[in-house]
């Protein structure tokens, strides 16, 4: 316990980021997105995690649930998405360098989720054609590397496509999509050995949201029950953001 609290500053904070990337590693095995909902309660409880430790455990929960849909994935989706994301990623990197650390940057976190709670609560009539995939690639990219939550505009693009697909093409995705933040953000040195001791803390976790999240009975459920819940939180939790940088 004692090495615990060399690294997070309470057992109950600890426990409560356990409990935050379970969840979300199951809904994004279930749904394909997701994920992003644990940075919105790491953000609250140890903001220096941010984004680096959300990219770099989507890398491994993106691609584990890529690799095990492989045979579903849409292989020209995910290039055109990939290649809008590699644009999107690096846009990002001047806003993260000057903002990372400070209250500005929790500000542009808040605003950012906000926005995109009413646009992810719509219902939208896109087709997910090569434009499109590319134009929420490359916002996906930018939002993804800044805050690390990427999902929602991949989510608009594909809201009225086939499931299955849907999942594993939005997986393998995120999973190079993940890693090539990783290198960006690693390359402007914002990695280092204790966001990843972190993260190997938290692995538990991670491998069982992705075990529990690809079980047919949780995909069902998560579908119908959850998206309504992933918005009211991530609504909570830009909310108490932006009052934590208003007030600081």
């Amino acid at each position: 316990m004692e090495i615990i609290i060399d690294y997070f500053s309470t057992i109950e904070i600890y426990l409560i980021l356990l409990f935050a990337v379970f969840i979300g590693a199951t809904i994004q095995s279930s749904m394909g997105i997701g994920f992003g909902i644990t940075g919105c309660i790491i953000i609250l409880t140890d903001p220096s995690m941010i984004p680096m430790a959300i990219v770099l455990m989507g890398t491994f929960l993106a691609f584990s649930n890529g690799l095990l849909g492989l045979k579903d994935i849409l292989i020209k989706d995910l290039l055109y998405a990939f290649s809008g994301r590699i644009v999107g990623t690096l846009l990002s990197v001047p806003l993260i360098s000057l903002t990372i650390g400070t209250n500005s940057f929790l500000i542009i976190f808040g605003l950012l989720l906000l926005i995109t709670i009413p646009l992810s609560a719509l219902k939208w009539n896109l087709k997910a054609n090569n434009k499109n995939i590319t134009i929420a690639g490359a916002c996906s990219g930018f939002m993804g590397t800044l805050t690390g939550i990427g999902g929602p505009p991949m989510g608009i693009v594909y809201q009225n496509s086939k499931r299955g697909n849907v999942v594993a093409t939005l997986n393998m995705f995120f999973g190079f999509g993940a890693l090539f933040s990783v290198i960006v953000l690693a390359s402007i040195n914002l990695l280092n050995t204790v966001i990843a001791i972190k993260c190997l803390f938290l692995a538990p976790a991670l491998i069982m949201g992705i075990i529990i999240g690809r079980l047919e009975t949780i995909k069902k459920f998560v579908s119908s029950k959850f998206k309504f819940l992933i918005l009211v939180i991530c609504a909570i939790a830009a909310s108490l953001v932006l009052m934590l940088a208003f007030t600081s």
